[in-house]
């Protein structure tokens, strides 16, 4: 880079306050702060064996005030209705009804407010096990939350998700859309730490007891790491996992800057003959009358857009080799 662009190294070492975290095998991300973290805690899940977490929120000198998880950057205030909505609309928009949501994980609360502008939403569970990251989004992001915390039909559960659903599978409660929000698990090549909280979730059981908690007509939706030429193999193992829980199991993406890579969703349904997550016809009229909230960042060419891999990466994913 020196050779190129002479003054390039020396405007980086101006940079006082860096966030760097690898995101691929030969990848850096490097993202400016304005200034020192405004938040740095670490917290121990007895649940999980004592297992630590550590939680980080700081102002992104591009993409605004952002969260970030034993290392890895989770969301910004510029990108979050680009993610957020990634995650939420396709499963809104597909599920017979929103009546009942179930977001594991999702502690941040974007995921929780979005589902609560939908006009038929009468409930919605939030389970994350981190206190932490529930009570100072709430402080420091507030515009994650939007008062959401506020609204008579929001719970949130600080546990152990693993024993919700299992508690749910096992008294026969169901939702229409169960969504996972989770942190990436683990991989010695981009995660810091050996271990993350949502390994366990991440899991042929886990996804069993999520399509056990699912109503008739309902939507399972996940993140599921990066989705590229580069990097797709997790993508496919997840969606291989899945696809022994589900009938139905499609795969999305969306390009996140802030992450650096291209974000990637799995959406799954158990129904005899679900409908596609991809509409014929144009989605603005349902969207006008389902979503109650300020005008919402999606339209159907953008919905559509998710779904068109590029022809060599769908076909990787089909014969799982490239």
């Amino acid at each position: 880079m020196s050779e190129l662009f002479p003054d390039g190294a020396e405007r980086l070492r101006k940079w006082r306050h860096i966030h760097t975290e690898s995101v691929g095998p030969g990848r850096i991300l490097s993202l400016r702060r304005a200034g020192p973290w405004l938040f740095e805690g670490e917290e121990s899940f007895p649940a999980l064996g004592g297992m630590k977490q550590s939680v980080r929120i700081g102002d992104f000198a591009e993409f605004g005030r952002g969260l970030v998880i034993d290392g890895q950057v989770q969301l910004a205030e510029s990108i979050d209705p680009l993610y957020t909505n990634a995650l939420v609309f396709p499963s809104a928009l597909m599920a017979a009804s929103r009546a009942e949501w179930l977001i594991v994980g999702g502690g941040d609360g974007a995921a929780a407010r979005e589902a609560l502008r939908f006009s038929d939403t009468e409930s919605v569970e939030l389970v994350d096990i981190s206190r932490m990251v529930i009570d100072r989004t709430q402080e420091l992001i507030p515009s994650f939350w939007q008062d959401a915390q506020h609204d008579g039909r929001l719970r949130i559960e600080c546990r152990d998700a693993w024993q919700v659903l299992t508690e749910r599978a096992s008294a026969g409660r169901r939702a229409n859309i169960i969504l996972f929000d989770l942190t990436d698990p683990e991989n010695e090549e981009f995660t810091p730490r050996s271990e993350s909280s949502a390994d366990h979730l991440y899991s042929t059981a886990a996804f069993d007891l999520a399509a056990r908690c699912l109503s008739p007509g309902g939507v399972f939706a996940a993140q599921v790491q990066e989705l590229s030429i580069l990097r797709w193999k997790d993508h496919c193992r997840l969606r291989n996992l899945l696809r022994q829980s589900f009938r139905y199991v499609w795969s999305y993406r969306v390009q996140v800057e802030f992450f650096g890579y291209w974000e990637s969703f799995l959406i799954a349904s158990n129904d005899d003959s679900p409908p596609e997550p991809v509409p014929c016809g144009p989605i603005e009229p349902l969207l006008s009358r389902l979503y109650k909230g300020r005008s919402p960042e999606w339209s159907t060419e953008w919905h559509r857009s998710l779904f068109g891999l590029p022809p060599a990466l769908a076909r990787a994913l089909r014969n799982q080799e490239f």
